[in-house]
């Protein structure tokens, strides 16, 4: 590990520049490689790295706009395979974990009763939720039928659920005296172990098996996945089956991973990058808004109703200006 080699001196430099090199799509090899460089040129030089280096964290902004590659960017998405789903699962559950847990210890005291239609009702939230997280990253992958497939079998399920509690009715309880400890730690584990799983996992690269016919099904659905126009992703299919037919090599030794050249593709056609824009703005501002609103009605969390709804209000806002200021025209 090149961040044990670093002088005591410069250790919190050092942290700081890989805290900052996280999650910029860099691959791992790529970073420890420039980190023995910077190190060598250190130790060199023998002086302290803010001074010979400067600001990590623009070093780091620099260094990233140079070393990151659209390949780990693909491997790092949603879409990416089992560890960032995974991920992405975990920080579901985690978070709807939290939250029912804080409902249950402002409500609740030491002790709960579980009520069966309201438990069916959670499940059914919490169904909605994962399966969005499923839907996103087959979506992401290419696989446009079998994410379609996917959310019609969590809405399915999701509806199967709301049926069921409306049938039993409030008042149906399943176990009395639950200690409210023991069922927030019930809540939580799910997602600890999740997160815990997804962070030990390997990552896996990316596949090199592939018959033309796949290859070509997943660079579709990878471009539709990114929101090109479908006009356009068609005219890149129809290229891409030109050339192979007079090539004679194969998709992937021609034009390497289907994602890979799918997202290039999709970064360099504006409208994609204004159809990314607005639907990744619109989930960060709607969903803590729709949170807030939801807040308000149920009155759940008695005196802390109106502080929890400006809360989500105000993360709601933030995201809005977030999201204007990343927007992909009018900035330089």
């Amino acid at each position: 590990m090149v961040s044990n080699q670093w002088p005591i001196r410069d250790r919190e430099w050092a942290a700081r520049y890989q805290r900052s090199m996280a999650g910029r799509n860099v691959p791992a090899a790529a970073l420890e490689e420039r980190e023995r460089e910077l190190l060598g040129a250190v130790r060199e030089a023998d002086v302290p790295a803010a001074r010979l280096l400067g600001d990590p964290d623009e070093l780091a902004s620099e260094d990233a706009a140079e070393l990151a590659t659209v390949d780990e960017a693909v491997r790092r998405s949603v879409g990416g395979g089992l560890q960032p789903a995974l991920h992405e699962a975990g920080n579901v559950l985690m978070g709807v974990g939290l939250v029912t847990s804080l409902v249950l210890v402002v409500r609740s005291g030491w002790a709960v009763d579980i009520d069966l239609a309201l438990a069916a009702v959670g499940a059914s939230v919490l169904v909605v939720f994962l399966g969005w997280v499923v839907v996103r990253a087959l979506f992401a992958s290419g696989r446009t039928a079998a994410a379609v497939g996917a959310g019609l079998g969590a809405v399915a399920l999701a509806g199967a659920d709301l049926a069921y509690a409306g049938d039993l009715g409030a008042g149906e309880v399943a176990v009395r005296g639950v200690p409210v400890p023991l069922l927030v730690l019930a809540l939580l584990t799910p997602g600890v172990t999740a997160l815990v799983v997804a962070h030990r996992m390997s990552g896996r690269e990316l596949g090199a098996e592939w018959d033309d016919a796949t290859w070509l099904r997943r660079f579709r659905g990878g471009l539709r996945g990114r929101l090109v126009p479908a006009t356009t992703a068609r005219g890149h299919v129809a290229e891409i089956e030109q050339a192979l037919s007079v090539g004679g090599m194969s998709a992937y030794s021609e034009f390497g991973h289907p994602l890979v050249l799918a997202h290039e593709l999709a970064a360099a056609d504006a409208t994609a990058r204004t159809r990314l824009w607005a639907v990744s703005t619109v989930a960060a501002v709607g969903a803590p808004l729709t949170i807030a609103a939801l807040v308000l009605v149920n009155q759940g969390w008695g005196r802390l109703t109106v502080p929890v709804a400006v809360v989500f209000l105000l993360a709601g806002v933030s995201a809005a200006v977030v999201g204007w200021g990343r927007r992909p025209w009018g900035t330089r």
